[in-house]
């Protein structure tokens, strides 16, 4: 309060006291006091007289509005006239109040102190606004990756954040007021008025489509638009105060659409590669099936011819050596080509195996016994150690013979002329073992693994000097293996042999020993001579045919032959056979339809070039009693139709 009147001073106070029982008064008598009051103190109402000795109640009024400008400061005199107090309203002065008339004093300070708390209100409201505005600012501003941008009923920008600038291209100050279509085309999909129009009929938009921004590159992007209100009836408010009616969200994904399409299209590359990749595969299949079927062919007259020679031909003395070498010969050729095969098959993963149990010991002597001619060739020994039965496994016995004999032949390819290689068997710790040690060539340290790789041997010179296509070791690991065990190598470096040692898990102990009533089959009873049996032949080398017969009629069977699938089952209609001995490859078909046409009448037994595992899943489906590969042995095949016609005499009468 500043007043100079102690008399008035005392009557101002009493007045507010009536309002305001704890009110705390300052009362100041000239300018040094008030000037010192406003500086140190803080004050909800200021009460000044207008007419002050050396100061005016307008200078009062200056000062408060310089040091205290948000305080109400309101005029309590006795001599302010009227004009007086309307000027000093229009200077700032909140009201005024006459000595005369200090009951309305109570009255005017409530309206002054509501007033400062309505702009109090207001000004902290302003403030919470303009700090959530700039918070909000700031958070907008931050999604680099998203532009956002807010428009107005006609989709003028009102807001644009950084990520719009980024994208779309533009600062926001260029950008404000303008149609959102000067900045942003769709390139394809629904247009930017479709956009709006379908976000204020369902609350909201979302697409993914192509866009044109004008400051950049197409881009794929998402696209959403949510409608947040309009301005009634959609009259155009000046930007300054229109309303925020859309929020357009764009996120540039043309990155990721791209990366998308480019994995699509490898991953479609890589289908149509791996298709073309298993055409190849099943052209090579039957590229090396028609191979090995037309050398087969010949390799099987040639076969047949030598042992024919070596029964009947009087041969000199220095040449009775030739006739088992060509039989030698032909037995390389035709392994070369069941190698060859077996490859195909492994790399196709199309191998199969038979698995049973059986007792894998009595194996070993038998492949000790396959292989005796190859030892007395090169004049080597062998040694056969181990046990004779108790061997117990679950094993394909064709496969597992088949590894024996590989690192058996692989042993005397590689040792000298005189040395003996040793096979060995054991069960150790739960597996059957087998190793084949030899004294030959040795392997080097850093070729010990090398030598299991298809179509690789230890070194160049080992290649040039023994040849080969080092294909035997690699089938081997791959059977071993198939029947979850293992093959390995090991030797103490060129020149000191090498020892190969396969170990094969055995099996459960509930399966070591034959089920009662599941006796081994008996061991077949050596075969007995044809006794006039009636074989149709079907077989298109004439030469070879011709061969076989000479072979079989030495048996005792009597032999019809026909050159192709018409003719076979022509001569099976005029007339009674007992057994079918029939090639698969014939000019009219395949040697299969006669399977199928006659295997419920009789036993019919393939005798072809193919040999692959699909074909002999083809001749089983079809009914064959057995299928033989070329070049098979007179006695084999012989032992053969001999199986076949007991089996025949099993089948019903009605049938034969």
């Amino acid at each position: 309060m500043l007043e100079d009147s102690a008399f008035d001073a005392e009557l101002l106070m009493e007045a507010l006291r009536r309002a305001y029982a704890h009110a705390e008064v300052t009362t100041v008598r000239n300018e040094a006091g008030y000037a010192a009051a406003l500086r140190e103190g803080r004050f909800e109402l200021i009460l000044s007289d207008f007419e002050l000795p050396g100061y005016s109640g307008q200078q009062a009024l200056e000062l408060a509005r310089s040091l205290a400008p948000q305080v109400p400061f309101v005029f309590v005199s006795g001599v302010i006239g009227e004009d007086n107090a309307v000027e000093l309203l229009r200077q700032g002065a909140t009201d005024y109040v006459s000595k005369g008339r200090l009951a309305r004093l109570p009255m005017v300070v409530d309206r002054a102190l509501r007033e400062v708390a309505v702009r109090d209100a207001r000004s902290r409201a302003e403030r919470a606004l303009q700090d959530n505005d700039l918070l909000f600012g700031r958070l907008v501003d931050s999604l680099t990756d998203y532009a956002v941008v807010l428009l107005d009923a006609q989709g003028r920008v009102l807001r644009w954040n950084l990520g719009a600038r980024q994208i779309l291209g533009g600062s926001e100050s260029q950008a404000l007021g303008r149609p959102i279509h000067d900045f942003l085309v769709s390139r394809d999909g629904p247009s930017l008025p479709e956009w709006l129009h379908a976000s204020r009929a369902q609350g909201r938009f979302n697409a993914q489509q192509w866009l044109l921004p004008a400051g950049g590159e197409p881009c794929w992007a998402d696209v959403v638009v949510a409608c947040l209100g309009a301005d009634e009836a959609g009259v155009a408010l000046p930007v300054a105060t229109a309303r925020v009616c859309y929020c357009l969200i764009i996120r540039d994904r043309t990155a990721e659409h791209r990366n998308a399409e480019a994995l699509r299209a490898a991953v479609a590359q890589a289908e149509a590669a791996q298709g073309e990749m298993a055409r190849a595969n099943e052209a090579k299949d039957r590229f090396l099936a028609i191979v090995s079927h037309e050398l087969r062919n010949p390799l099987a007259a040639i076969s047949f011819a030598a042992q024919l020679l070596q029964r009947l031909a009087t041969v000199p003395e220095r040449h009775k050596e030739l006739i088992p070498g060509i039989r030698r010969n032909v037995e390389l050729e035709a392994r070369l080509i069941d190698d060859l095969l077996d490859v195909s098959t492994i790399t196709s993963g199309k191998l199969s195996l038979r698995a049973d149990r059986l007792d894998a010991a009595p194996l070993v002597a038998e492949v000790g016994e396959m292989v005796r001619g190859a030892l007395a060739e090169k004049k080597l020994k062998l040694s056969v150690r181990g046990v004779a039965e108790g061997a117990w496994v679950r094993a394909d016995g064709a496969r597992l013979k088949q590894v024996i004999a590989n690192l058996l032949r692989n042993a005397i390819k590689f040792s000298p002329a005189g040395a003996t290689i040793r096979l060995e068997s054991a069960v150790e710790n739960g597996q059957f073992v087998v190793r084949v040690v030899d004294h030959g060539i040795g392997i080097a340290a850093d070729a010990l693994e090398r030598i299991f790789k298809a179509f690789e041997q230890a070194d160049r010179e080992v290649a040039r000097q023994f040849g080969g296509l080092g294909l035997g070791l690699a089938i081997a690991r791959h059977l071993v293996l198939e029947h979850g065990g293992t093959l390995t190598a090991s030797s103490d470096g060129p020149g000191q042999g090498a020892t190969f040692e396969m170990r094969l898990p055995l099996a459960d102990r509930e399966e070591t020993q034959p089920l009662a009533g599941d006796a081994l089959p008996p061991a077949p009873a050596p075969a007995a001579g044809g006794h006039g049996a009636r074989v149709l032949m079907v077989e298109d080398n004439v030469q070879a045919a011709e061969l076989l017969m000479l072979f079989l009629q030495d048996y005792g069977y009597a032999i019809t032959h026909a050159a192709t699938v018409a003719d076979g089952l022509a001569c099976a209609g005029r007339q009674e056979f007992d057994v079918v001995l029939t090639d698969l490859g014939l000019p009219d078909g395949s040697g299969v339809e006669i399977g199928r046409a006659l295997g419920a009448r009789l036993p019919v037994v393939a005798l072809s070039g193919y040999g692959s595992p699909i074909d002999r899943q083809r001749t089983q489906a079809a009914g064959f009693a057995a299928h033989l590969v070329k070049p098979a042995d007179p006695e084999v095949v012989h032992e053969t139709l001999q199986a076949a016609l007991r089996r025949g005499l099993a089948l019903p009468q009605a049938q034969s």
